[in-house]
């Protein structure tokens, strides 16, 4: 990790650093064609095949065929082309934003696992203002740092994490950069934890 202040200027200097340094983030550049090319209304071949990107560049533990569990794929992909997913996954209310990462977080019902940091990755790639992005270091920071429980509450989890962005100078719902969430997600990820 590198060490950046947790403040304004830390994180325009991360953003600027993040553009230019490629020894430092040799990663940034397939990020960013990732979440240009990511698309939100899709077909099913097509949110499959996103589906099986997240798990596999996140590892977030989708069976996807591999144990002799159910396949979760088909159900996520699923609940993704529903209208129910599409016509809220462009919302800018943050209970909107937090009912609907719950609901993709049980949709793979067969398994009957709750898949919160799967949900909320897919949901930032449609969205990244709306929706951040919950895994357990992102976790482990905020609840240091911003009182979040950590308890697997994706409304409290959106709270505490806006409260991180308000400590930075940026505001996720206003941000002129549809892809705001998107630097604040690589800034967290990178400040000296």
């Amino acid at each position: 990790m590198l060490n950046y202040e947790v403040n304004n200027k830390g994180y325009e200097q991360f953003r600027k650093n993040l553009k230019a340094n490629r020894e430092d983030f040799p990663w940034f550049d397939y990020e960013q064609e990732f979440l240009d090319s990511f698309k939100v209304n899709v077909d099913r071949e097509t949110a499959l095949q996103q589906i099986i990107t997240i798990n596999s560049k996140y590892s977030t533990h989708l069976s996807l065929g591999k144990s002799s569990a159910p396949d979760e794929g088909g159900e996520l992909a699923d609940f993704i082309v529903s209208d129910s997913f599409q016509s809220r996954i462009t919302t800018t209310d943050k209970d909107v934003a937090a009912a609907l990462v719950t609901d993709l977080a049980k949709a793979a019902k067969t398994r009957g696992r709750f898949l919160l940091s799967f949900a909320s990755k897919y949901c930032h790639h449609c969205n990244p203002n709306m929706f951040p992005i919950y895994d357990s270091v992102n976790a482990i920071y905020l609840k240091e740092h911003y009182s979040y429980s950590d308890n697997h509450d994706y409304r409290e989890y959106i709270d505490a994490y806006n409260l991180f962005c308000h400590s930075i100078g940026v505001d996720l719902q206003t941000a002129s950069d549809k892809q705001e969430g998107f630097w604040v997600d690589k800034f967290i990820n990178n400040i000296e934890k």
